[in-house]
């Protein structure tokens, strides 16, 4: 009986991914119909589902390498809807918007092309690209709880706008540089 049950959690980190990944939308949706306070509840509480599966997969040693590629894809659906939901919403200028889904284009483009084209990728976020999702997730909590309160500092959001680009920015140029090396590494070891 124990280890039937062990066998069943054992799927609880991804199975928290994908309920993280689910509530991308019912945010958004929230965000959109300028409900600030049920938005930033939802959101947090998917943001401890990120802590949550992250801690059950380390301690009780449940990693698989589907959760490897869906804990990053739940982060990524997330943060995105939010972003998207709050450039409709007025909140977050839409050239930001647009860095941050043209450097997740270059980042999963990137990683299916080596996946497919040169060997098996198994997900390796850098401590850049936590950073950078870090400061991504710090700015949409900033915005969510300025719709709450209804004030935000003009110099604090443009700190954030400027942190998040360039860390957008160095975080994305790393990743290609990183696969690029692989690939040459790896085109170099066929040979």
């Amino acid at each position: 009986m124990a280890a039937s049950a062990t066998s069943v959690l054992r799927h609880l980190p991804n199975a928290l991914g994908l309920v993280r990944a689910a509530l991308a939308f019912p945010i958004a949706w929230l965000i959109i119909n300028h409900r600030p306070v049920d938005a930033a509840i939802w959101f947090v509480l998917a943001g401890l589902t990120d802590v949550l599966d992250g801690w059950l997969a380390k301690r009780f040693h449940w990693q698989s390498q589907f959760g490897g590629w869906l804990d990053p894809i739940a982060d990524k659906t997330l943060v995105l809807a939010a972003c998207v939901a709050l450039s409709w919403h007025g909140d977050l200028p839409w050239w930001l918007l647009g860095l941050i889904a043209l450097r997740d284009l270059v980042i999963v483009g990137g990683a299916m092309a080596f996946h497919f084209r040169f060997a098996s990728l198994h997900a390796e976020p850098t401590l850049l690209g936590k950073a950078t999702t870090f400061t991504m997730v710090l700015l949409v909590v900033y915005l969510l709880a300025s719709n709450v309160w209804g004030e935000a500092l003009a110099w604090v959001t443009t700190a954030l706008y400027a942190l998040t680009a360039a860390l957008l920015v160095a975080s994305g140029a790393d990743y290609v540089r990183r696969w690029g090396a692989r690939a040459r590494q790896v085109r170099g070891d066929r040979r």
